[in-house]
């Protein structure tokens, strides 16, 4: 039967939800039992994850009737379990006991084993997404889920429902099995404190959490490890979970499930970054001793620099600075001119900062690996938040875009950019940073909103891979009529071999209005 003709055989009872991720229905077939259908934005779709989720032999995860394409739309029917969401059942009864809790988030570690062990990782494991019916939980709506990828250190999309949702579904690293323990551990939290652990419940939720007239120490302990801020520190595995609620001390990870990789969770932590940047400091000694030697015994001719923006017009974003190659080590004592030359920033309809901002390094000797903080304040003045960011380096003379995200759901009334004063391990001599080229660029509207920015990036130097991540970060900046910053988008590439090239995509899922837009790329 063609596409439109299975639609048209479904019947619509109600519709359950409707967003920007699809359509949610409950419909049935020639008087059947009750279906759900999921219409999903053919640009948002799947589908490998809904064909590898009928060969998941698990109860608690939803049974896929049938998938079919439609023109702008990939559908999926899946069984209907009835019973009332975790939302639902809090509001009813409140927190639960102990012994309830830890089953439903037991049965829910069934659920997430069983798709981890297909390499899919669920990544909105929330109240609204799990159903509580007559035989216990089950786990439901994989319209985010997506397959675990060896070849990426960081998601291209941020996704996942506020409070529950990992730290690293804000970009900055790639999800795995360990991101879906973290929401187990918020979803237990949830369940025995009866409150939601987010904005603006957050302090509400940490006193709950800590009154041991509420929360047990033991069940606190495995909430607080399930969802640990870095990901090394969490139960390795749900299985691993599972056997906590149960009594067992600790279990290695299961081998079925997805291999947690060895990222760090974001740069902002300045610890990751000092660790970073020991390696550096190491690698610029070692770079100094060979310069010395080159001194000694002939010199050579480093190649010039270039910059990595392209506007969209297809001109550099930006005159080359015709600086002198950078050699020896910085002095000791040298102080970097870091400077934010412009910023810009956005708030979207969650309350979450998006922002693009600019680095110079003023300096005529000295490369830095800058780093600078973003504070949203309210009306009053009052810090709301504040994070760090650390880039990779930077050469003297030149300047560096990067995009973000920032805040905790509440839009700011104020948004700042302030360097950070570096410390003597972020400034070296004799490193030349990779140099980047833009080409191809184009920005493409879909009908919910978002825009994606397309093009190629072309590594037209390799530089000395200081921090050997093999990461090219792609930094898009929107601009208004004035040229002044509006908001930036980012993502995150394999970097090419020297003289190679790779196509990269940056999606917005909403802008604010813009005129312009250039784009960046920056060894990461």
């Amino acid at each position: 039967m063609h596409a439109l003709g299975i639609d048209d055989a479904y019947k619509v009872d109600r519709t359950l939800a409707s967003g920007p991720g699809g359509v949610t229905e409950l419909v049935t077939l020639d008087g059947s039992t009750p279906l759900i259908r999921k219409r999903i934005p053919t640009k948002l779709a799947r589908r490998g994850v809904w064909a590898t989720l009928s060969e998941c032999n698990c109860a608690r995860l939803p049974h896929v009737a049938v998938t079919y394409e439609m023109p702008d739309e990939f559908v999926v029917v899946c069984d209907f379990v009835p019973g009332e969401n975790l939302e639902q059942l809090v509001a009813a009864r409140g927190h639960l006991p102990r012994e309830d809790a830890f089953r439903i988030v037991s049965q829910l570690c069934e659920a997430a084993q069983a798709l981890h062990a297909h390499g899919i990782v669920h990544r909105d494991i929330s109240p609204a997404n799990v159903i509580v019916a007559a035989d216990g939980a089950h786990l439901i709506d994989l319209g985010i889920a997506r397959f675990r990828s060896e070849d990426v250190t960081h998601d291209t999309t941020q996704l996942g429902t506020r409070g529950f949702a990992s730290p690293e579904q804000c970009g900055y690293a790639q999800t795995d099995a360990r991101s879906d323990v973290y929401s187990l551990g918020r979803i237990l939290g949830y369940l025995l404190t009866g409150v939601r652990p987010e904005t603006p419940d957050t302090a509400e939720y940490e006193r709950a959490l800590a009154d041991e007239s509420v929360v047990s120490p033991e069940a606190r302990a495995i909430v607080c490890r399930a969802s640990a801020l870095e990901p090394s520190a969490r139960y390795q595995s749900a299985a691993a979970l599972a056997a906590a609620l149960q009594g067992e001390k600790d279990v290695a990870p299961a081998a079925s499930s997805v291999a947690p990789p060895t990222f760090e969770l974001a740069p902002r932590k300045r610890s990751w970054v000092k660790v970073l940047l020991a390696v550096m400091a190491a690698v610029a000694f070692v770079a100094a001793v060979a310069i010395i030697l080159v001194q000694t015994f002939g010199k050579g001719t480093p190649a010039e620099k270039d910059v990595n923006a392209v506007t969209t017009a297809g001109e550099p974003a930006v005159s080359a600075p015709d600086n002198e190659p950078v050699g020896g080590d910085a002095p000791a004592a040298a102080a970097a001119d870091l400077e934010v030359v412009e910023s810009g920033w956005w708030a979207d309809a969650q309350g979450y900062v998006h922002y693009a901002v600019a680095l110079r390094n003023n300096g005529s000797e000295t490369v830095v690996t800058p780093g600078y903080t973003v504070t949203g304040r309210n009306a009053d003045g009052h810090v709301i938040f504040s994070d760090e960011q650390y880039l990779s380096v930077v050469a003297p003379g030149d300047t560096t875009y990067f995009a973000g995200q920032a805040g905790n759901g509440t839009a700011p009334a104020t948004v700042d950019f302030a360097t950070i004063e570096p410390e003597s391990y972020q400034l070296s001599g004799g490193v030349e940073p990779s140099r980047f080229s833009i080409s191809g660029t184009s920005a493409i509207s879909d009908d919910l909103g978002g825009v994606s920015f397309l093009g190629d990036v072309t590594t037209e130097f390799a530089g000395d891979q200081v921090l050997g991540s093999n990461q090219v970060a792609v930094v898009v900046v929107l601009r208004d009529e004035s040229g002044a910053i509006t908001c930036g988008a980012f993502t995150f590439v394999s970097a090419p071999a020297e003289g190679a090239s790779t196509s990269f995509e940056a999606y917005l899922f909403s802008a604010p209005d813009y005129a312009t837009y250039e784009v960046y790329a920056l060894e990461w």
